[in-house]
């Protein structure tokens, strides 16, 4: 009997052993922009030391040949956390907040060193001390904080469709759709550039948005960008909207104000427009994984109407008939509020839902057009509506 029973532990540590040698690869999801290129390249050196390989690919047919780190700031202090294939907490470390202002040797050191212990004993007991104090509305057993915690900085860079001050990373795609009918992709050149396109279902119009980001601290962030508008299907319609915003924050909580001028030229749909465009949208934390956003534009557009002139003489029984353009000033609201839900087992896909409402004022109708045989389709009477929306988003990229 004692002899079956050290046969069978025996075993269930040849296994256990088997399982943790076959986890040779690592990929980080670095969720504070801490490693950079050198720190990620001193820090994949010292883990080939060990025999793991610092990888941001990963083959789904062997995904448990990998360990899943993490980390983040909790109350500005560094969070590394490191996961098995079946989401179990294989350890979690604190690095303070000294990190963060380290050399990138001392960054480098300082998470191999973390890993390394966490690698060397996985699923041990975090003791609390590593922890930070109990953060508000989060629990203080280490295990749940970090199965529950997902990245709102996923989806950092757009709100229903208007952009925030802050830019993809280097090699990231980000898919945004709304409705199905309006799809839009913008891909992060660098860690400070993007550039981006969109169209709709019918492939009118057409659009290019390039955009610069311009951080100042941890809360505040500036942004450059355009929005080149064209026409397609041989129609005669082009637009620009140069824009710059401030968003005053973090990932979790934030707001953006922004403002831009927009430029149609003369054409089939509209007049030539030189209007101001403002812009104000936020994000706030609902839950873990739900988030309140908003975005909402104010401006004023020139738009081209038509009347006609009809009128039959009985004497003569001739109709006499004209016709004629004006030009009518629109000013408008327009805006989107809903919730963002974030995936919780995949946190680069979300859902947002909600609604949107559009204002619309326009001026008068000229005199003219409202004498007795003049008709026009255009309307001074101001309108409200509004209807749902829902959109969806997915980020791409080397580490997903």
């Amino acid at each position: 009997m004692r002899t079956i029973l050290h046969v069978g532990l025996m075993s269930l540590l040849l296994s256990t052993s088997a399982q943790l040698l076959a986890q040779k690869k690592l990929v980080m999801d670095d969720r504070t922009s801490i490693i950079s290129g050198d720190v990620e390249t001193l820090l994949s050196d010292r883990l080939k030391g060990d025999s793991i390989e610092l990888t941001y690919t990963i083959d789904f047919k062997n995904k448990c040949d990998y360990w899943f780190a993490s980390s983040y700031l909790e109350k500005n202090e560094l969070i590394l956390s490191v996961k098995d294939c079946n989401e179990r907490t294989a350890g979690v470390k604190n690095l303070g907040t000294k990190i963060i202002t380290a050399t990138d040797s001392e960054k480098a050191l300082l998470i191999y060193f973390a890993l390394s212990e966490i690698l060397q004993n996985p699923f041990k007991t975090t003791p609390a001390a590593v922890l930070p104090e109990n953060p508000q509305g989060t629990s203080s057993e280490p295990t749940a904080e970090v199965a529950s915690q997902t990245d709102p900085g996923e989806h950092r860079s757009r709100y229903f469709f208007a952009p925030s001050s802050y830019n993809l990373e280097e090699g990231e795609l980000y898919y945004n759709t709304l409705y199905f009918l309006l799809h839009d992709v913008q891909y992060g050149v660098t860690d400070q550039f993007s550039i981006g396109m969109g169209t709709t279902v019918a492939g009118f119009p057409f659009y290019l948005t390039p955009k610069i980001t311009l951080p100042v601290n941890d809360l505040s962030t500036f942004s450059i960008g355009d929005m080149v508008i064209l026409g397609t299907w041989n129609s005669d319609f082009f637009g620009n909207l140069f824009y710059a915003t401030y968003t005053r924050g973090n990932y979790r909580n934030n707001i953006t104000i922004g403002g831009g001028h927009l430029f149609t030229r003369e054409g089939e749909i509209t007049n030539r427009t030189n209007s101001p465009v403002v812009n104000f949208s936020a994000l706030g934390q609902v839950s873990d994984h739900i988030y309140f956003i908003t975005e909402n534009y104010a401006s004023q557009v020139k738009t081209k109407q038509n009347a006609y002139y009809e009128k039959y003489d009985e004497t003569s029984m001739t109709f006499t008939f004209n016709s004629a353009d004006f030009e009518q000033k629109v000013f408008f609201i327009y805006g989107l509020t809903g919730f963002r839900f974030i995936n919780r087992k995949k946190d680069v896909t979300s859902w947002q839902v909600g609604l949107t409402y559009l204002f619309r004022s326009p001026s008068a109708v000229p005199t003219l057009y409202t004498y007795p045989h003049w008709y026009t389709s255009a309307s001074d009477s101001p309108k409200f509506i509004t209807f749902p929306v829902i959109g969806y988003t997915r980020k791409f990229g080397i580490k997903y």
